[in-house]
């Protein structure tokens, strides 16, 4: 009996229009988050999605939304809580901790030293002796000769130490500024990546449009991109992200001595293995992409043939290069600000 029922929802299933069957899978996914639910739907239906705009599905959400929520508002969490972790940690907080202990020990030995000049002139102004002896003379002194020498040697004192602590307040600025930089190109690089992700629908519907004129999906080629780099990459995304935060602000999180122990070896197999694991989810959204617009798919998908791989793939790389140029810009900018500041 089981059976039979089941076949008898497969047909009724099968005599319904594109629409309603969208429907229907939007209606039977679990789960309360939007997010999730629509994910599962374009990864179990990429052929309907033409029809999602047409079906009215309640709480269904647009496709810059849900690119936005998907892999965009993910990255900003990741990259903020990246950020608080990091800021004030890593080699560059261990040499500010040591240049305040190295200035205070040697401002305390100053101040000694001002301290005990002064003792000394107010011994000599109470001394009922015409002559002294000072250790900055090889020969006895008046009580003038002693005084003025004393309060020169004072002011020479108080002013070695000014310019001291001029000195290392701005070598403090300096690595301040480079901290807070780095700490913010360490934790905004990753949020460029998917930033990059997102802002390459446009590019890539450009060019893709003119591999297939004929295609009547074409010109929703944006907002099919937009629904697969993120129903695809949803947990990729953080892998990748979290690949990035790793050799990015490894050393923050007290992995240098592991990063120099293992070689330049280690980094040649990581950063292939980052870019077989962004190539892979390429492929999968281009495999996701000839479904939607019902075109016939290459022989291999990893081939040169497929044309949707390879705009995918330039039209990320342009993107994320223009966008991480911009910030690296603004973020020497800051610096230059910050370590300049009065």
């Amino acid at each position: 009996m089981e059976s039979v029922y089941q076949d008898e929802a497969q047909v009724s299933e099968v005599g319904l229009t594109p629409q309603d069957q969208l429907r229907l899978q939007w209606r039977q996914q679990p789960g309360a988050v939007p997010l999730l639910r629509q994910k599962n739907v374009i990864d179990q239906n990429a052929e309907l999605l033409p029809f999602a705009a047409v079906a009215g599905l309640r709480g269904w959400i647009s496709p810059g939304m849900f690119a936005l929520q998907g892999l965009v508002l993910i990255a900003v969490i990741a990259a903020g809580m990246n950020w608080l972790t990091t800021r004030h940690s890593g080699k560059l907080e261990e040499d500010i901790t040591a240049l305040q202990a190295g200035s205070k020990i040697e401002i305390k030995r100053q101040e000694e030293i001002i301290a005990a000049t002064q003792a000394e002139i107010r011994r000599i102004s109470s001394s009922p002796n015409s002559t002294f002896k000072l250790h900055i003379s090889a020969t006895p002194l008046s009580r003038e000769q002693a005084l003025a020498a004393l309060n020169s040697s004072l002011e020479e004192s108080r002013s070695s130490e000014e310019q001291y602590k001029e000195k290392m307040a701005a070598r403090e600025r300096h690595l301040r500024a480079r901290q807070s930089t780095m700490a913010i190109v360490n934790s905004g690089s990753p949020l460029i990546f998917s930033l990059a992700l997102f802002l390459a629908a446009g590019l890539f519907s450009q060019g893709a449009q003119k591999e297939f004129p004929r295609n009547r999906h074409a010109r929703n080629l944006a907002d099919y991109y937009l629904y697969f780099i993120t129903a695809e990459g949803l947990w990729p995304n953080l892998v990748l992200l979290a690949f990035l935060f790793v050799a990015l602000s490894g050393s923050d999180y007290g992995f240098d001595g592991l990063f120099s122990s293992v070689g330049p070896l280690f980094w040649v197999v990581f950063w292939i293995g980052f870019y077989a694991l962004l190539l892979r989810f390429f492929v999968m959204t281009a495999r996701g992409l000839y479904r939607a617009m019902q075109a016939r798919p290459p022989a291999s998908e990893w081939g040169f043939d497929n044309q949707l791989l390879f705009r995918i793939h330039n039209s990320f790389f342009i993107v994320f290069a223009g966008l991480e140029a911009v910030f690296l810009a603004l973020c020497y900018a800051f610096y230059f600000l910050q370590s300049h500041a009065a």
